[in-house]
């Protein structure tokens, strides 16, 4: 398709982000966005009429140049360069407060940049170069507020595509092109490509990006910098985005119909007593990938989930404190108290239990089936042995799922962010758990969300696996050992010798025998 050509010269467009507001008071007129507060006297008629006229239209630097100075009245080569003077230092304050636009000259800008972070300026200079030039492979086209946008997590800038040439422009810059062979391509002249390149490369969307982004994938880089403060502009944290549209999901999951298991429950003076203290446990945690001859018993399954899992309370609304929901207490921390986790076991060889897939009623501490197809169940239990490697099958997996209602019910932007943190305190917790009873734990970095959602009979965007654990009796070779031995060129620093030391003791214990001497 040849679209129309346009051979006028190209312009700079001005104009306040909506975000931001002015009010007067105190014989100034104050700037605030989203980058601070600037502010200038009321009698500096001037630098008012300048931010009045950008918080209402777009307006070429040009014609703030000639308001200011028409406002001032100065005529004096001294009064001008004064009020040019005052006009720059405001604008350079105010720059990422400042939306720009570029286009043909008379016409709507057919590109907007919008700064995200408070300190790197917007600086837009034709391209001059001959190399051809393409998007940044970290780039992403999206749809926002009814125009399409092109952003990237590297760049502190995001641009929106107004004006459908532009458009074919962005996607032209999916393979490297010359300026020539764009401007034949799109039928517009090789200026009105040097102005709008030079733009997308000066809120660095195209492919001169820094070489360490090279250990990003796109999603990754992306979802780290919107997950967090600094580089988004977008609504953020405990906002509460859905609180007059439904109600929040329930603080603990109804459980599902199907065949239900009684768990052992553990008791709490026999483990007061017996437990063995938290240094030890906590230097003799590892990964062990591999399980003893007996197979994990339906005792100590129920007192690992217990331990982990359960629910301990519910709690709220609590107004006051601006909680208008049901927070859960589980024996690990979730923010918001949320409790969005949800524990599956997948069943292989548990003494007292049959093989198959069980969600954890952790009210209720009981286990309910939710699928015994051993096809499926075989799938999820190759897939965790897959993921570490071609390890042994474990006795059980434990599948962490996330009710992701819970978290963004209330939270804006860092809701999945936060789930995956959830994740983390609860694999530190089953590896303390695991390790305190003698079982063999190992935490899984990857699993199949399309198969768990299959085996647990679930809707993948509702709720969905986040995290595997495995987890089975202790085999000989693990207990007690080295957890270094066997390391390549392995190299000790700060009381390494811990580990070991703790490791033997915890084995001495739980065999009711001596530990051996410590050497002096």
């Amino acid at each position: 398709m040849t679209l129309t050509q346009s051979t006028r010269p190209y312009e700079r467009l001005l104009r306040l982000d909506p975000s931001s507001r002015l009010t007067s008071g105190g014989g100034q007129l104050a700037l605030w966005s989203r980058f601070g507060r600037v502010a200038v006297g009321e009698r500096d008629r001037p630098m008012v009429a300048v931010l009045q006229a950008l918080a209402t239209t777009e307006v070429t630097p040009t014609d703030l140049e000639r308001l200011a100075l028409a406002t001032a009245g100065a005529t004096a080569t001294d009064d001008e360069i004064a009020v040019l003077a005052r006009l720059h230092w405001l604008l350079d304050r105010i720059g990422n407060a400042l939306e720009q636009q570029i286009g043909p000259a008379g016409e709507p800008g057919w590109l907007r940049v919008t700064a995200l972070t408070g300190d790197l300026r917007f600086t837009h200079r034709p391209y001059t170069g001959n190399a051809p030039v393409a998007l940044s492979r970290l780039a992403l086209l999206r749809r926002r507020d009814g125009r399409m946008v092109v952003e990237s997590g590297l760049a502190p800038f995001r641009v929106g595509v107004l004006h459908e040439q532009a458009l074919a422009l962005v996607g032209a810059l999916a393979e490297p092109r010359t300026v020539a062979d764009l401007a034949a391509r799109l039928g517009l002249d090789e200026t009105a490509i040097r102005h709008l390149v030079g733009f997308l490369a000066a809120a660095q969307l195209t492919d001169a990006v820094d070489p360490a982004a090279d250990q990003w994938d796109p999603h990754e880089l992306y979802f780290h910098s919107r997950s967090r403060c600094g580089r988004t502009d977008e609504s953020f944290g405990a906002t509460f985005p859905f609180v007059d549209v439904r109600p929040p999901l329930p603080p603990v999951k109804p459980a599902p119909a199907g065949p239900v298991v009684v768990l052992p429950r553990p008791d709490f003076d026999a483990l007061r007593a017996t437990d063995p203290p938290l240094v030890l446990v906590q230097e003799a945690r590892r990964s062990v990938r591999g399980f003893g001859v007996e197979p994990m018993t339906l005792a100590q399954l129920g007192e690992f989930l217990y331990r982990v899992g359960r629910v301990r309370s519910v709690y709220g609304p609590d107004h006051d404190n601006r909680m208008p929901y049901e927070g859960v207490d589980r024996p690990y921390p979730t923010g918001g108290a949320s409790g969005d986790l949800e524990i599956y076991v997948t069943a292989h060889r548990v003494a007292g239990l049959p093989r198959a897939a069980y969600h954890y009623d952790a009210w209720e501490h009981r286990l309910v089936q939710v699928c015994d197809d051993p096809t499926l169940i075989q799938g999820l239990l190759a897939g965790a042995a897959q993921a570490t490697g071609g390890t042994p099958t474990p006795d059980a997996l434990i599948t962490f799922t996330s009710r992701f209602g819970r978290l963004t019910w209330k939270y804006d932007a860092m809701g999945y962010a936060a789930t995956l943190k959830h994740v983390g305190v609860a694999y530190q917790t089953a590896y303390l758990v695991a390790t305190a009873m003698g079982l063999a734990p190992c935490g899984l970095g990857s699993g199949d969300a399309h198969l768990s959602a299959r085996v647990f009979g679930l809707d993948w965007q509702v709720e969905s696996s986040v995290g595997e654990f495995m987890l089975g009796s202790l085999p000989r070779w693990a207990d007690g050992t080295d957890p270094h031995q066997g390391r390549t060129n392995w190299r000790g620093a700060n009381d390494p010798d811990w580990a070991r030391r703790a490791g033997r003791l915890l084995s001495a214990a739980r065999h009711d025998r001596v530990a051996p001497e410590e050497p002096s």
